[in-house]
C-alpha cells in the first residue's frame, strides 16, 4: 500500500484486508495521545481511529504535539 504521510510517498506493508488508522499509527511508532491526524483533508477524531479505513493511496498529516513555553 502506498501512502502520502506529511508530504513523504511511503510503502506500507499490510497483510490485513483492512488497515485501520490506529494500527498505522501503531506501525509508525506514534503515541496516539501525542497526535493530531488528517486524512485527505479532513481531521480525524481519535475515538474514529478504530474504525477509519485506510486505502492505498491516502493522504495523511500528523502532527505531533509538543509542550513547552519560555522562560522570561
Amino acid at each position: 500500500m502506498k501512502l502520502k504521510i506529511n508530504g513523504e510517498i511511503k510503502t506500507i506493508k499490510n497483510s490485513n484486508k483492512d488497515f485501520l488508522l490506529e494500527a498505522l499509527l501503531e506501525h509508525l511508532g506514534y503515541k496516539p495521545q501525542l497526535v493530531v491526524v488528517e486524512l485527505n483533508g479532513a481531521i480525524i477524531n481519535p475515538k474514529d481511529w478504530i474504525i477509519t479505513k485506510i486505502n492505498n493511496g491516502d493522504c495523511l498529516e500528523v502532527v505531533t504535539i509538543v509542550g513547552g513555553g519560555s522562560y522570561s
